[in-house]
């Protein structure tokens, strides 16, 4: 089965050769949108783009994306571009040279073996299998000498489904494989091509899987190896790889390519592997109680993890006395939980460091639902997300995204906003992010919004309240995030969200727009802050803008909620109430 995933509304193949050529206009050629055009379209629409590109700009795509394109990725994208013939002749002539491997002692089977034409069915016929069983070891085991020209003759005639019968067959029959009488009978190249056409019949996603293990495997990659199998396999039998991959080795594949290659290359790789369902971004549901009288208190506030520097000690310190004083139910964090790149391993000490041994206070020893920030996509994402660290400290809970109904009167929807924003895509500067489990990144954040509003649009609770890193609303230092406001911003307003909760911005802030009913609250003060570069906008209410350290209390009920912004001193700077019957604010 295919990895490939082809986006389910496709633009033209005239416009995906307009986006091109203008990916290779300017200084430099835009890779990204190479990669996501390219990777993701079958070989029948790879041949319309070429042909409409040489249409409109008399010039030849595959020669334009040579001369564009450097390194691992160009020869990555140029096998791609081929038709499968064309890829194939272009494989043949290295491996004629050489470059793969010397198959001209070999030469009478590569011969026999591309000039017939094979039904390459399912189908095999047990009476055929059984001849060409006992034609093979007439010429081989039961002879003095071997004679090549019937195995030849097999092994170039019989399509994969019934090579695969013979070889059973002979199993059968003479109580000995027909590899082990391969390798007995011949030496060299001809028993290499022998025993790999053979293991591709018997089970080709266990020999493709073998040699990607091979090409990553000690120091170093084989890097031509790597891209042969994933590119001519991808669109063929690379689910079947992948599984046999992960029986044998334990870790996918997707992470094996993932740790041993980087930059554009990388994401071409992982695009051709990773299938629409397994970047399906399904919410799950958590429940958590209320108090006895169905009320809720949390902690709201991101951007914390220094190991205790920039005053997060003194905002822990904060938080636990005013989490004493509500009686607090649980801590939402708004991400970026690790500085400055995450965390390396499940046994990165700063996990203790930064989490467990700042926020050691009673009061604190709750629950901490929290989402992932861009820096933590800098580190080991999965170590992260991974449920092992719970053992380590029970109220670690992070997902990528999920769904937390609270005390039957509110529902919380997490959300995963750093691969929302192109610029980590486009412009990674010098930091390389874990993108294990987000390509193809299209496919990724439409089912995420899609599962979003589907989610919302079910909910009959009476607060319904949406925590992401990004702010859509901000006048600190990042302000808007362009990509939530056209994206995310539209399935919030219709289906009547009423509070969405940041971070990324290191300030205290709300935010209310005259056209929207939703208020922007940021609170992603947890550590390092004072920017000092607040920005003025005329379009929506800044209701509070602080720029330092600090966080933000709420408290639930059916009809209410109180809201309060801490600096680092525990001072409550601002405080409002909003009643949920007239959706009327109060402020303080």
């Amino acid at each position: 089965m295919s990895t490939v995933t082809v986006p389910p509304v496709l633009t033209s193949a005239r416009d995906d050769a307009i986006q091109l050529h203008r990916a290779f206009k300017g200084f430099g050629c835009d890779t990204t949108t190479v990669v996501n055009i390219l990777a993701h379209r079958n070989s029948a629409q790879r041949a319309m783009i070429r042909q409409e590109y040489r249409t409109m700009y008399s010039e030849d795509l595959d020669n334009r994306l040579s001369s564009e394109l450097s390194g691992d990725v160009k020869r990555a994208v140029c096998l791609w571009m081929h038709d499968p013939a064309g890829r194939d002749a272009t494989l043949l002539r290295k491996a004629l040279s050489g470059d793969i491997i010397n198959l001209r002692t070999a030469s009478e089977l590569l011969l026999a073996y591309v000039g017939i034409l094979r039904y390459e069915g399912p189908e095999s016929d047990r009476m055929m299998a059984e001849n060409d069983a006992k034609a093979l070891f007439k010429a081989g085991e039961k002879r003095l000498g071997t004679d090549e020209n019937t195995f030849i003759r097999v092994f170039s005639e019989r399509s994969r489904a019934q090579l695969g019968a013979v070889s059973s067959a002979y199993h059968s029959m003479y109580g000995s494989s027909l590899k082990k009488a391969v390798k007995k009978e011949m030496s060299g190249d001809f028993e290499f091509a022998l025993l790999t056409i053979l293991q591709c019949a018997e089970n080709p996603g266990k020999f493709f899987a073998k040699a990607l293990h091979k090409a990553m495997k000690g120091m170093g990659t084989d890097d031509s190896t790597l891209i042969r199998v994933i590119v001519t396999r991808a669109e063929i039998d690379m689910q079947y790889i992948k599984a046999e991959y992960r029986k044998k080795h334990g870790k996918s594949l997707n992470d094996a390519v993932h740790s041993e290659t980087s930059g554009h290359y990388r994401a071409f790789l992982l695009a051709l592997l990773i299938s629409s369902h397994e970047c399906s971004v399904k919410l799950q549901r958590f429940t958590h109680p209320g108090k006895g009288d169905g009320s809720l208190s949390f902690l709201v506030f991101g951007d914390w993890g220094r190991d205790g520097l920039y005053n997060q000690s003194e905002v822990a310190f904060q938080m636990g006395r005013i989490g004493e004083e509500l009686d607090l139910d649980f801590v939402v964090s708004t991400g970026d939980n690790f500085y400055d790149n995450g965390l390396k391993a499940i046994n990165d000490p700063a996990f203790r460091e930064s989490f467990s041994e700042i926020y050691s206070y009673k009061s604190l020893r709750k629950p901490w639902y929290s989402v992932l920030g861009n820096h933590d996509y800098r580190g080991d994402v999965k170590a992260q997300l991974d449920p092992i660290l719970r053992r380590i400290d029970r109220r670690w809970f992070c997902l990528r995204s999920f769904v937390l109904n609270a005390a039957e009167i509110t529902d919380f929807f997490f959300v995963d906003t750093t691969p929302f924003v192109d610029a980590y895509f486009n412009e990674p500067e010098d930091h390389i992010y874990d993108w294990r489990g987000i390509y193809p990144r299209e496919t990724y954040v439409s089912n995420h919004l899609k599962d979003l509003n589907s989610a919302l649009r079910e909910s009959t609770a009476k607060w319904k309240i949406v925590v992401g890193h990004h702010s859509i609303r901000s006048v600190g230092h990042h302000g808007d995030t362009h990509e939530l406001v056209h994206r995310l911003l539209p399935i919030l307003e219709a289906n009547n969200v009423d509070f969405y909760m940041n971070g990324h911005d290191h300030c205290l802030e709300r935010i209310s727009c005259h056209n929207s009913r939703i208020q922007f609250l940021t609170s992603g003060a947890g550590s390092k802050a004072w920017r000092g570069d607040e920005k003025l906008r005329n379009d929506c209410a800044v209701h509070f803008f602080y720029d330092g350290q600090g966080f933000m209390s709420v408290q639930l009920s059916s009809t209410n909620a109180q809201m309060r912004f801490y600096d680092v001193e525990g001072k409550a700077m601002y405080r409002w109430n909003v009643t949920r019957q007239l959706h009327f604010h109060s402020e303080m």
